[in-house]
């Protein structure tokens, strides 16, 4: 009986680690609680450049908008695990869809798939719509997509499709990386 509690326990623990996708988001445990969702006023606009030349900002103000303009539909749908769809959508749907949309790439569900796709950029040369990764030791587990002045979108397990901030603590604490697929 004993061979078979611990043949069940180690099953029990080898199907937990290999979950990739958390049931919920948001959980800050130097908060001790989920993270509160982001304001209403979060910042979606363009991110201001400190190149001086005025062509180049307003080809990424109107590049955000493009973006804004497929995203903003898709605000505030719920997350479902496997969906991809407006009534509801887990991470890899929500980014999949949205690149069909605005670019008519047909991309992967899974953000790991989408992980090895592109090229990878450094943090400080992020642009709009690259792809954004999430993770922990058990590797890749979420992917959103930049917008500009540190945003990102993404469908999160406790909010739905959002967009905060890179330098959230949670999600900075989980960086692992981007990718350029355009």
């Amino acid at each position: 009986m004993r061979s078979l509690c611990n043949l069940f326990f180690l099953g029990l623990i080898s199907f937990v680690a290999a979950c990739t996708v958390p049931l919920r988001t948001g959980y800050d445990r130097e908060l001790g609680e989920y993270a509160p969702p982001p304001s209403a006023s979060t910042n979606t606009s363009a991110k201001a450049s400190t190149n001086s030349d005025s062509d180049a900002n307003v080809a990424e103000s109107s590049e955000m908008t493009s973006w804004m303009d497929v995203i903003q539909p898709w605000l505030n749908t719920p997350y479902r695990y496997g969906g991809n769809t407006k009534n509801g959508t887990d991470c890899s749907g929500y980014v999949m869809q949205i690149y069909k949309e605005k670019t008519g790439k047909q991309l992967p569900h899974s953000s790991r798939a989408l992980y090895k796709m592109g090229k990878s950029v450094n943090v400080e040369d992020l642009q709009t719509g690259d792809l954004v990764f999430f993770g922990n030791h058990w590797g890749v587990n979420h992917v959103g997509i930049y917008l500009s002045n540190g945003n990102f979108t993404h469908a999160s397990s406790s909010d739905g499709v959002a967009i905060i901030p890179l330098s959230t603590k949670y999600w900075k604490k989980r960086y692992l990386g981007a990718r350029r697929l355009l």
